[in-house]
This record gives C-alpha cells, sequence and structure tokens, in this order.
C-alpha cells in the first residue's frame, strides 16, 4: 500500500509539533502539509488532494464541523484530533470520520486511530476493484457471512462491537480490532440481527448490546470507542440498555 498522505489542521502550533513527532515515527504515514484554520485548508485541499485530514474543531473562521459541511462528499477521510469530546461526538454524522482523538493525545491512542485509517483505505481500494456480489446472511442465529474482497468470512455474532452506517456501505468493528465492510443498508442489518444481542442507537449506529461499558448523556461507551445516541434512540437506549 501507497503512503496514507495527512493534512494537520489545527490553530495550535504546539499541536502540529505534537502530530508530526507521532507522524515521522510511522513508515506508511507522509505529513504533506500544515493548516492553522478552515479557509487555508480548502485552499490546500483544491491544489493538492490527500487521504485525511488530522482535523481540530475548535478553530478561527470555521470550525471543524462546518469545514465538513463546506467540503461535503469531497472531503478525504477524517480524524478529529480535539479537546471538546461533546462536539467530536456531532462529527459522527459524516461518513468520512474514522475516529476522534482526544487531547492530549496519547501515542498508542494515536496508532490505533491510523490503523483504523489504514483498514479504512485499504478496504475501500479493495472494493473499488472487486465486483459486488450477493451476500449470504446469518446462519442459526450465532453467525453472519460477510464478503471481504473475494474471501467470505464466517464471523461469530458475539465477536462484533459495533456497525457503523458509511454511506452505500456497512463497517463491521470486530473484537480483534479487525473491520469487514459489506454493501448493505443498515436498516436492512438491523432487520437481520438478533434483537436480545444489538441495538440500533443512532442512524448510523448498532451496537452489540454486551459491548456498552457505559452510557453517559447522549453517549453509549464501549471499551475504546464512545458513540453518540441519536435523539429519536435516546428513550429506548436507556430503557433497553440500561
Amino acid at each position: 500500500m501507497k503512503n496514507i498522505r495527512l493534512l494537520i489542521v489545527d490553530d495550535e502550533p504546539l499541536a502540529h509539533k505534537v502530530l508530526e513527532s507521532y507522524c515521522n515515527k510511522i513508515d506508511f504515514v507522509e505529513v504533506v502539509g500544515n493548516c492553522y484554520d478552515g479557509i487555508s485548508t480548502i485552499n490546500f485541499l483544491n491544489k493538492q488532494p490527500v487521504d485525511a485530514l488530522l482535523l481540530d474543531i475548535q478553530m478561527p473562521d470555521l470550525t471543524g464541523l462546518e469545514l465538513l459541511d463546506s467540503l461535503k462528499n469531497d472531503s478525504p477521510k477524517v480524524i478529529f484530533t480535539t479537546a471538546y469530546t461533546n462536539y467530536a461526538l456531532q462529527g459522527f454524522d459524516y461518513d468520512q470520520v474514522i475516529d476522534y482523538l482526544h487531547k492530549p493525545i496519547r501515542i498508542t491512542r494515536f496508532l490505533k486511530a491510523i490503523e483504523r485509517l489504514k483498514k479504512q483505505l485499504a478496504l475501500e481500494q479493495s472494493l473499488r476493484s472487486e465486483p459486488i456480489a450477493p451476500l449470504p446472511i446469518i446462519e442459526q442465529n450465532e453467525f453472519i457471512s460477510l464478503k471481504d474482497k473475494k474471501t467470505i468470512y464466517k464471523i461469530r455474532l458475539t465477536d462484533i462491537q459495533y456497525i457503523q452506517s458509511w454511506g452505500n456501505y456497512l463497517k463491521v468493528f470486530l473484537d480483534d480490532g479487525d473491520v469487514k465492510m459489506v454493501r448493505k443498508t443498515i436498516k436492512d442489518m438491523e432487520a437481520e440481527l438478533p434483537t436480545s444481542l444489538f441495538e440500533r442507537i443512532h442512524k448510523s449506529y448498532i451496537v452489540h448490546r454486551k459491548k456498552v461499558r457505559a452510557i453517559e448523556g447522549n453517549q453509549v461507551k464501549l471499551d475504546e470507542m464512545t458513540l453518540p445516541i441519536g435523539k429519536s434512540y435516546v428513550m429506548l437506549v436507556k430503557e433497553r440498555l440500561v
């Protein structure tokens, strides 16, 4: 796989220094630019495409979320780097958001986010080159069959952490850190999964009930991930998962 080209977008010079030092430790990551506000970021992207943004949220001119709105479907992938967790959760409404990192960012957590980004880019590249085939669905209420590249994997339902809608696809996140991508709507997947094990918490998310560690406000906390609860799902989620 070719190097992942990253653009760092943050209004704090120290944040650039920290993130660049982390990126320099990863062989397959290349920092191609530094921007300190939303306007300069748009100008940069108009001249040079990148694979992903390391994007702060609270910035002058445009916030990170407003920047994504202005880019719409032309945005590269995004890893939020922010001190404001509540704002970052709003970013999960955007398909291009891979992860968010809460400042101060530990390098171990940064590496996990980059691995997620790497897997996502590889998955999308393989999907562009492979024909879409019909997928088998649940077998005996214990497994689900997912086609990734040319291989059909038999996935144990208890190994699934959560499922995310991603445009015309779904991303299935597993306990071992692996991610499978299939062409299917989240509505269809929700209908196929047993309600005793899975709960829809948002228009874009389904979680495994037993993987939920806590509910704080309008957020569901898993082991290393925090997901938003959609406004129309709040009451049901709190009734069923508490």
